[in-house]
């Protein structure tokens, strides 16, 4: 198992120490009073947020904007059908090669770049992620330690900040070492009861899945096929059955449950299809990419020749090669048509080429009818400043922060619109991007390079101000 793969697999299980919110009625068992007793929400929202910050912080968390968006798509509208809205999911990718997912304390909610790339259908990303949403909701974290008490919680949380520090070293086989150890005094009793949680997240989330629009059938289809990939091919690339391990009889319950509910038969959309071509290149490199695109395109080995022919742009983007990936732009358009990640791929083409204007005009054509794509903003936004339009980059960050106000990289592109010229909204602005990132310390820092630059703007500095106190108020409070 690779090093990022070890650190998400030790924030699977440590995540199961964790509380949820609780969720409205279907049935379901009597979950009692254990978030109370264990850790208030806010604090398993602040762990959350803590483990993912340190994936980011390893390169290991994929930000490209059109797939960020889409797990996210996918995933709210999934979990709006389990009817908790006060619980809040944050779905993101990791550039893993291997086949898993996992969630966070938090309701953060990670998938492997391998599950989506090995997944026949969308049906089968989207039974995933219902699974993973049904054992948040279920509140598995803590039932699973509603013995343990909360000091153990807070022990297991120092843990995981070990295991992640460890990575950096280079004795991180020692520092797993000493961490299994730990958690492995638990072990027994965590094994007795995740049967059980996997058969209730199984049961769930094919509800989820069933109500969101999706064949059910494709959970008991997607482990079947992953569990006798597996006897084939063990090669550590199926975390997914180390983490949620399979038996025989839990995938005949669940094949018997999903043939109670109706056959839906739902194509594949267009940005399922498109987004695991950008993990693809991401995860392959873009010179495996490219050959394997060739590769698959002339076996027609593929789901779906139009995302091939994307990829293969894409990867020729990716590599430096602007000519091929304009001479292969026509066709891709021809199959895929009129859809947002063609005009953004048009528009990158032309400002891979130097053509700066065209590129600016292309992305603004494209969110006259998708006003709502981030990728299409933030690409139009960096280009802006790069042609050296800061003050219609800056209007376009306005416009950008009324629907993303807690963007970080739209915090970055409004610093670096204001650059030396404007201190003080620089320094606001990269305040608020470190702000954002949980990354504390050096948005405070920012905060007060901020109060004392020049400049007069009384709202900005009330702002500023009453972070500042926020940041204070939180150090104070931090365990």
């Amino acid at each position: 198992m690779t090093l990022p793969s070890r650190l998400v697999a030790l924030a699977t299980v440590c995540s199961l120490l964790w509380p949820a919110a609780p969720v409205a009625s279907h049935d379901l068992p009597n979950l009692g009073t254990v978030a109370e007793s264990a850790l208030p929400q806010a604090e398993e929202n602040r762990i959350g947020r803590d483990i993912l910050r340190s994936l980011r912080d390893e390169g290991d968390v994929i930000d490209d904007a059109e797939v960020v968006s889409y797990l996210n798509d996918l995933g709210t509208t999934l979990a709006a059908t389990a009817q908790a809205p006060q619980l809040q999911f944050n779905f993101f990718a990791v550039n893993d090669r291997s086949i898993n997912a996992f969630a966070l304390p938090g309701g953060v909610i990670g998938v492997h770049s391998g599950l989506l790339l090995s997944a026949q259908s969308e049906a089968e990303v989207a039974a995933v992620l219902a699974h993973e949403i049904a054992h948040v909701t279920q509140r598995h974290l803590a039932r699973m330690q509603e013995n343990q008490g909360r000091s153990q919680l807070w022990l297991l949380a120092a843990v995981l900040a070990g295991a992640l520090a460890g990575a950096r070293s280079s004795n991180s086989d020692a520092t797993f070492a000493a961490i299994n150890a730990g958690v492995g005094l638990s072990a027994s009793q965590q094994l007795a009861y995740s049967r059980d949680f996997e058969r209730e997240a199984d049961r769930l989330g094919m509800q989820y899945l069933a109500a969101a629009g999706f064949d059910p059938r494709a959970m008991p289809a997607f482990f079947q096929r992953l569990q006798q990939e597996q006897r084939h091919n063990d090669n550590n690339s199926f975390g997914f059955l180390r983490t949620h391990p399979l038996t025989g009889e839990r995938i005949s319950e669940s094949q018997a449950r999903a043939q109670s509910y109706p056959l839906k038969m739902r194509a594949n959309s267009q940005d399922f299809l498109l987004v695991r071509e950008k993990l693809r290149i991401a995860t392959l490199g873009p010179v495996d990419a490219i050959a394997y695109y060739r590769q698959a395109l002339a076996a027609g080995r593929y789901l779906d020749k139009g995302a091939m022919l994307f990829g293969q742009a894409r990867a020729w983007l990716a590599q430096g090669d602007a000519a091929a990936a304009g001479a292969a732009l026509p066709a891709v358009q021809q199959t895929l048509g009129n859809h947002p990640s063609v005009w953004l791929l048009a528009g990158d083409v032309q400002r891979a080429n130097g053509q700066l204007a065209a590129a600016v005009q292309t992305y603004q054509q494209a969110m006259q009818t998708w006003p709502a794509r981030r990728g299409l903003r933030l690409a139009l936004i960096d280009t802006l400043l790069q042609a050296g339009r800061a003050a219609e980059a800056r209007q376009a960050i306005d416009q950008a922060l009324q629907r993303y106000g807690d963007d970080p990289l739209l915090w970055r592109l409004a610093a670096r619109s204001y650059g030396e010229a404007d201190p003080l909204r620089y320094h606001a602005a990269l305040g608020n991007a470190f702000f954002f990132e949980q990354k504390f310390d050096s948005a405070r820092l920012q905060y007060q390079l901020a109060s004392r630059a020049k400049g007069e703007d009384f709202y900005l500095r009330s702002a500023i101000e009453a972070r500042l106190r926020e940041l204070d108020a939180q150090r104070q409070s931090a365990p």
